[in-house]
């Protein structure tokens, strides 16, 4: 059994781990009921199917100093959802973890080490919850059996209070702090040994309020960083500052798919500050996150890098955007209805909608349309790379690091040697 197919069968044994035909699985046919074809969209597309996969390793994204600091990582993108106070606050609250010596700390773009990283699709809670949970399990029964072994019991007469292992029976406790390094030297439990709290054992999932000291509280702890967010002290991708920084804005197409058929930059090179010029060829299309296309100046501060840009001249071919050149929101919207219309592709069928609507008494007919919607965030779309010794390390608010990191990598190389 592979470590995904384990983890697959402890997550849903119902019906995945079955489909990865684990031995010794006619006892559970016998009492298990579903949908094989619920089991392969699940297994489609559920977390296990993502890039990357899912990790619920405690030494990969829990640590705890001889102070008690109790450091929580994070590996998914903040962008104004909380993840980075909600995913903490999972693992927080099922190893026991005192909130007010919680800190959370921002995984790098590393795939392979913190498992699927790419933001999007609602998807952060519904695949990380049960990892989390299961990662901060297996670190509390190591601090509990460290605590044991110092003690000299069985594990089974201890358990982790707040911040603290406790023995009921001599009433002894060791705080977190001073378990660390004797629970960082044992081997991490199998998920088949891990026991989850209940519900009546979690402070903070699924709890909206509650009495301290008589008095209803709210049992949510505060966003991590919403204070810093909301007054200017958050660090955001623009904010990295680095020795000898330089500045660069681009010259966009107009049109999607359009390219630069030539360009005067002899105005821009005139204004002081701007260093240089770089065109940069579209990938096609679809771009996805590869390069539009277009000119960027670069200078060595921004207020020269807009000037630049704006003092361009710069002639566009629209031939390779195609249909795009006339592209309107009125006909997008022709050809959407048009499709929704037209008769679908039956991927599963489960009884007889037709004869249904037929029997009905009322039948209700609405559209609904979205209009595009402007990915106008806050933050603006951003990197700050530095190169040195061939490489490029990049600081960049994006939804999938891995992605991005490897998209075009042609791209680059080009790039950074002009």
């Amino acid at each position: 059994m592979s470590h995904s197919d384990n983890t697959l069968l402890l997550a849903n044994v119902s019906r995945r781990g079955l489909l990865k035909g684990l031995a010794g699985a006619s006892a559970l046919l016998l009492a298990a009921r579903w949908d094989i074809g619920l089991a392969n969209e699940q297994a489609q597309f559920g977390a296990g199917a993502m890039p990357g996969g899912w990790v619920d390793n405690p030494n990969v994204f829990i640590h705890i100093d001889a102070n008690g600091l109790v450091t929580i990582v994070n590996n998914r993108a903040e962008m104004g959802q909380g993840i980075r106070t909600s995913l903490v606050m999972v693992a927080a609250d099922e190893l026991g973890a005192d909130w007010d010596r919680v800190r959370a700390e921002q995984a790098d773009g590393d795939q392979d080490k913190f498992g699927n990283q790419n933001t999007d699709g609602s998807r952060s809670m519904r695949h990380w919850y049960d990892p989390m949970r299961r990662a901060a399990a297996a670190a509390r029964l190591m601090l509990e059996q460290a605590a044991a072994n110092q003690w000299g019991v069985s594990v089974d007469e201890v358990r982790a209070d707040v911040h603290k292992v406790v023995h009921p029976a001599t009433g002894r406790e060791l705080g977190f702090g001073q378990l660390a390094e004797a629970a960082r030297e044992l081997d991490v439990p199998g998920r088949d040994g891990l026991v989850l709290k209940s519900d009546s054992e979690l402070r903070f999932i699924g709890k909206e309020s509650g009495l301290i000291n008589g008095e209803l509280k709210s049992m949510h702890p505060k966003a991590i960083d919403g204070e810093d967010i909301v007054t200017g002290k958050a660090i955001f991708g623009a904010d990295v500052d680095l020795e000898n920084t330089l500045y660069a804005v681009v010259a966009r197409p107009p049109v999607y798919g359009a390219t630069v058929k030539s360009v005067d930059d002899s105005e821009a090179l005139k204004i002081r500050g701007v260093k240089k010029t770089v065109r940069i060829d579209g990938t096609g299309q679809p771009a996805a996150f590869n390069p539009l296309g277009g000119v960027a100046v670069v200078a060595t501060n921004t207020w020269a890098a807009m000037e630049g840009r704006r003092a361009l001249k710069i002639e566009w071919d629209n031939t390779p955007a195609g249909n795009n050149s006339d592209y309107t929101s009125d006909t997008y919207r022709e050809s959407l209805e048009k499709a929704a219309q037209s008769p679908g592709k039956v991927i599963r069928q489960s009884g007889d909608v037709e004869a249904a609507l037929k029997e009905a008494n009322k039948r209700v007919s609405a559209t609904y349309y979205m209009p595009h919607m402007a990915q106008a965030p806050m933050e603006p779309p951003v990197a700050v790379v530095r190169v040195s010794g061939g490489k490029a390390e990049a600081w960049a608010p994006v939804q999938n690091p891995r992605a991005t990191r490897e998209a075009s990598p042609g791209f680059w190389r080009s790039t950074w040697k002009t």
